[in-house]
């Protein structure tokens, strides 16, 4: 009996291309995610360094803020208006908490790869600086 193999590669192609497209969606989606984390993380960490200039606690605020909003420009997937900070002074302790909000950001929203929570929030500790 003679055996006919023609169209077989054809039909592995078939079976494997969606694995294959799927398996790259997550490694460009998880590539986003972590992009936008690292990144929310290097922002928070110099606006909290920034903050070591500021003798009162408004001027260490609009110093992160300004650092925060510098900074931010450059990345490319999320506007502005999706990033928020807040300013948390402790006894001789500064924190800086950055959140990026990344729920309109194209690979992330699709929501065909199930990613953590769209909401990104990294924070950095500094000793206040300034005379005391």
């Amino acid at each position: 009996m003679p055996t006919d193999r023609r169209g077989v590669a054809l039909v592995e192609f078939a079976i494997t291309l969606p694995l294959l497209l799927y398996l790259i969606l997550g490694i460009l989606t998880y590539g986003q995610y972590f992009l936008l984390a690292h990144s929310a993380q290097q922002l928070a960490n110099d606006a909290a360094r920034s903050t070591i200039a500021g003798l009162t606690g408004a001027e260490r605020a609009s110093l992160a803020g300004t650092t925060i909003s510098r900074e931010a420009a450059s990345l490319d997937s999320v506007k502005l208006s999706d990033i928020s900070h807040s300013i948390r002074e402790d006894g001789k302790d500064v924190m800086v908490t950055v959140r990026i909000d990344a729920s309109r950001v194209p690979l992330i929203s699709t929501h065909l790869i199930p990613v953590p929570d769209p909401m990104i929030e990294r924070r950095a500790v500094i000793a206040r600086g300034g005379i005391s």
